[in-house]
């Protein structure tokens, strides 16, 4: 979620795609992108061109706009050949947003991860009150002011908001292959930025789509879960990053959002560093006493939050006081319903 100017992951000696147009990263992979209402305002979609038709990764969110972006793409460079398939990278609402509408509109079906999949059915199936009262519980914990916590049992799903209901989904594991005209992409996945997110790979052509784990500009969002905020994300992501360090700069590497860029290895390592230093700020400012994770948040992202900002924040501000915990370095107490962490 920081904003981490990157001079060393340049972008590819290609413009972006313009609104309706596809832009060739290969001779059967086409970069898409789409606009989105936040501070990060597109996203990247991609199209495999295979021999039965085109199968698709990723959707954007559920709006009127991303609509309007989808019936341009299909009726101008996705005419002429069916969509045969829609692959959703994991359940965060602007890749899975439109994914029941695109199916819908198609006639394709959907593939997923089970955890990413079980992950959307969940947030798809609770209440306004439910919802509500499961993030104004977290925000308490979180130790937010109450004002906020009391708006933020009124805004009920959120999530829903951004999504639609999805139907039925083909759950796909490590063992499937997507095959395009030209190459085999196996996925693989991983917990960090979301539970069981996707990423797909062509080991012959030395291609990475990392989606959202990998990006060029920005640390992908490393968040606990609202069903769960005890879990090292964190720790898990520093996994996922050794394990791509090894990444020669021949690997084109293909993200979520901002470019496809070579270096993956190198981007990896400085990703590294960077929450490294994250967790540098949390033990200074920890250092003259217990904090919470509101407190945490504050020393990590010193701007205005919108509520849509404010809920990734506090989730990325648990996730690093988690990962200290988990290397024992901090210790955890609730006191009066709200968690305190604190060195030693």
């Amino acid at each position: 979620m920081s904003n981490m100017p990157n001079p060393s992951m340049p972008p590819l000696a290609i413009d972006p795609p313009k609104t309706g147009k596809m832009v060739a990263l290969a001779d059967d992979l086409y970069w898409m992108r789409f606009t989105l209402p936040f501070r990060l305002n597109h996203i990247n979609l991609y199209a495999f061109d295979t021999k039965d038709g085109w199968l698709l990764l990723d959707c954007g969110i559920q709006s009127q706009a991303i609509a309007d972006q989808w019936q341009v793409m299909l009726a101008g460079p996705l005419a002429g050949k069916p969509v045969i398939g829609i692959i959703v990278s994991h359940y965060h609402a602007d890749h899975v947003g439109y994914a029941g509408a695109l199916a819908a509109i198609t006639g394709a079906p959907i593939y997923m991860g089970a955890v990413e999949h079980a992950q959307a059915s969940w947030s798809l199936a609770q209440s306004d009150a439910a919802f509500g009262t499961i993030m104004g519980d977290t925000y308490a914990r979180f130790g937010l002011d109450g004002d906020i916590v009391d708006r933020i049992r009124s805004q009920g799903n959120y999530f829903r908001k951004l999504s639609g209901d999805l139907p039925d989904v083909t759950i796909i594991d490590t063992d499937h292959r997507f095959h395009s005209k030209s190459g085999i992409w196996t996925p693989r996945f991983d917990t960090g930025h979301s539970p069981g997110h996707m990423s797909l790979s062509d080991h012959d052509r030395k291609l990475h789509i990392c989606v959202d784990f990998l990006l060029p500009r920005i640390s992908p969002n490393i968040s606990v879960s609202l069903r769960s905020i005890e879990i090292d994300m964190l720790g898990h992501y520093y996994s996922y990053l050794d394990q791509m360090r090894h990444l020669t700069d021949d690997w084109l590497i293909i993200p979520g959002h901002d470019w496809p860029y070579f270096g993956g290895g190198v981007r990896a390592a400085e990703l590294i560093e960077h929450h490294n230093t994250r967790l540098d700020l949390l033990r200074g400012a920890a250092g003259t006493g217990p904090i919470t994770t509101a407190g945490a948040m504050h020393a990590l992202f010193a701007f205005d939050l919108t509520d849509h900002e404010l809920f990734f924040a506090s989730c990325e501000a648990r996730a690093h006081l988690n990962h200290l915990v988990a290397r024992e370095e901090m210790q955890i107490q609730t006191k009066d319903g709200i968690d305190y962490f604190h060195l030693g």
